[in-house]
C-alpha cells in the first residue's frame, strides 16, 4: 500500500485501483456515501455490490486499468463474494488510500482495519 494502489484480483486477473480525486469523487458521487461511511459499511459486511462494483470500477479507472462493462464487472463481483475476506480488503485497502496518506494507511490497515476483517473469517 506504500504507492497508495491497491491490487484487486477478480476472476483469476489482478487490477490496480488508484485512490484519487476523481476516483473517490466519482465513487461517492455514485454511491451516496463518504469514503469512511463506505469504509465501515465494509468492514462490517455490509457492502452492496452496486458499491462494491462502483469501487473497484472507479478505483480501477483511475490507474487505467479499465473494465468494458459494469454490468460484467458486477457479475464477476458477485462471483467472487461479498464476504471474500481478499475481496473485502482490497476494497477496505483501496478506501484507506483515498482518506489518508499511503504511511497512515498502512498503519491503519494493521491497527484498525486487518483485525476485525480477521475476526470475521474466525466467526
Amino acid at each position: 500500500m506504500q504507492s497508495g494502489d491497491t491490487t484487486i484480483t477478480l476472476g483469476g486477473a489482478s487490477y490496480a485501483m488508484r485512490p484519487t480525486y476523481g476516483s473517490l469523487r466519482d465513487i461517492e458521487s455514485r454511491t451516496g456515501m463518504t469514503a469512511r461511511e463506505l469504509l465501515e459499511v465494509a468492514m462490517a459486511e455490509r457492502l452492496r455490490i452496486e458499491e462494491a462494483v462502483f469501487i473497484i470500477w472507479y478505483g480501477a479507472q483511475a490507474h487505467s486499468d479499465q473494465f468494458d462493462d459494469v454490468e460484467r464487472l458486477g457479475e464477476v463481483v458477485f462471483g467472487e463474494r461479498l464476504t471474500s475476506p481478499a475481496l473485502r480488503s482490497s476494497i477496505c485497502k483501496f478506501l484507506l488510500g483515498c482518506l489518508y496518506a499511503p504511511k497512515v494507511a498502512a498503519k491503519k490497515w494493521d491497527a484498525e482495519v486487518a483485525p476485525i476483517i480477521e475476526k470475521t473469517m474466525t466467526g
